[in-house]
């Protein structure tokens, strides 16, 4: 079954991308401060880290979101291409483009978090018409 996609499909997938990723920076900044002064483990830091990924990316598309159709498949394309502009960015800022199995994890939480908040947003927007 083919998706029909229309400009606005694609603009609104574009901003929650574009959303989730300032939404991830801005967390990211403020999470490191918070390390630079409080002594976390590597795993809590790891941890973290995910945990924001999800974070950004349900409120990305929850923003962006607002016909309230597709939600499943923009979730998707939000969640992949969030963890690829993510894993981009930060391996730019830290030097180095290593893929780990940590990075395959990474961008399978990253697609299911797509996946969910993309049908809880829809679902969203159907209840407040």
């Amino acid at each position: 079954m083919a998706v029909k996609m229309t400009k606005r499909d694609f603009l609104e997938m574009f901003l929650g991308i574009l959303f989730s990723v300032i939404i991830s920076l801005l967390a990211v900044i403020v999470f490191a401060i918070i390390v630079k002064y409080a002594n976390l483990s590597t795993k809590a830091v790891e941890i973290v880290n995910i945990f924001l990924k999800i974070f950004s990316i349900f409120f990305g598309t929850l923003i962006a979101i607002k016909s309230g159709k597709k939600g499943l498949f923009k979730g998707c394309v939000i969640g992949l291409f969030f963890s690829l502009a993510s894993y981009l960015i930060f391996s730019l800022i830290n030097g180095s483009f290593v893929l780990n199995p940590l990075t395959a994890f990474d961008i399978l939480a990253c697609l299911a978090a797509g996946l969910l908040s993309g049908v809880f947003t829809v679902n969203v927007r159907k209840g407040e018409n």
